[in-house]
């Protein structure tokens, strides 16, 4: 009876396990930027995929003992693109135990997880990095580099006089907003994509960032290549997501009407799952259009606009 008394008593003094460390895979463990905290990270193969990921966090203080009721905040940062994703982690915690889902990578190469702590009156920030591969391939060393460069050239279009339908359901003739005495940028987007137009979105969005009170001297121009799906109702809501604003505008109308305009600028696909990304420059008074054919930085089109407005 001592014995069967002594081992609940065992059992129900004890630690949960969870409080030892994270669950899953060994981790990664590092100090915090300032020293106050020790955060030690699990996840499946101790890797990052493509779509969505969870994993475990567990956080120490500078003497070794688990910290709970902290505020943790994981940021997805793709260092070489300047952008995250628009899709946030969800944190839980249980006595020490942080777990994350929703960790969603949009594409291949590096990517930070950034991790803010707050508790009490420490904050305190780690950052781990990680490579991450398509399906089947594996992550070189130079994915770790900058990207170098991107398909860019000069073409002439003769805009189609269309009149689409922008996010607030008003009436916008495509040419005339063209012709309006800024520089132009357009891209091509879904709101359902979850590849490469929330890239392409977060980079005009870092773009105006960057330019700040000068963000309205540039016309962005998002086209919907859905548009029977993409009404202005639903672009709407996809341009909150991006913090767009006066000078940047989503735009949708019929099948034949959009249809025309992706010809004119050869962009028409039949299947939206197979669109490239792609950015179609121009300048006030201008008869040159450059065209380019890849993801890009924010670096990459400050420099594109700068060229434009030395012209």
């Amino acid at each position: 009876m001592k014995s069967i008394i002594l081992l609940l008593c065992l059992l129900l003094c004890s630690p949960a396990v969870y409080a030892e460390g994270p669950k899953g895979a060994p981790g990664l463990s590092q100090a915090t930027e300032k020293g106050a905290f020790v955060l030690e990270m699990a996840l499946k193969g101790n890797q990052l995929n493509n779509g969505a990921n969870a994993l475990d966090l567990l956080l120490r203080d500078q003497n070794g003992k688990v910290v709970s009721g902290a505020e943790i905040t994981v940021t997805p940062w793709m260092p070489t693109m300047g952008h995250g994703v628009w899709e946030k982690p969800v944190v839980t915690e249980r006595g020490g135990h942080y777990h994350v889902e929703n960790v969603i990578i949009i594409m291949s190469g590096r990517w930070d997880l950034k991790v803010e702590v707050k508790s009490g009156e420490q904050r305190d920030r780690a950052v781990f990095s990680f490579d991450v591969a398509q399906q089947g391939e594996t992550v070189k060393k130079e994915a770790e580099k900058p990207r170098e460069g991107y398909q860019r050239s000069v073409a002439s279009y003769n805009v189609p006089n269309v009149t689409l339908l922008d996010q607030d359901g008003k009436r916008v003739n495509l040419r005339a907003l063209i012709d309006s005495g800024k520089p132009v940028i357009i891209n091509f987007v879904f709101t359902t994509c979850t590849t490469i137009c929330p890239v392409m979105s977060a980079g005009f969005s870092n773009l105006r960032s960057e330019l700040g009170n000068g963000a309205t001297r540039v016309q962005l121009i998002s086209i919907s290549i859905d548009p029977e799906n993409d009404r202005p109702e639903q672009l709407k809501r996809y341009a909150s997501r991006f913090n767009s604003g006066a000078g940047w505008e989503f735009l949708t109308g019929s099948r034949e009407d959009v249809g025309r305009v992706l010809k004119a600028f050869d962009a028409f696909i039949v299947d939206k799952m197979s669109h490239e990304p792609l950015y179609i420059f121009h300048a006030p008074n201008s008869d040159e259009w450059v065209r380019i054919k890849g993801l890009v930085k924010k670096s990459d089109l400050l420099r594109e606009l700068r060229r434009m407005e030395s012209r």
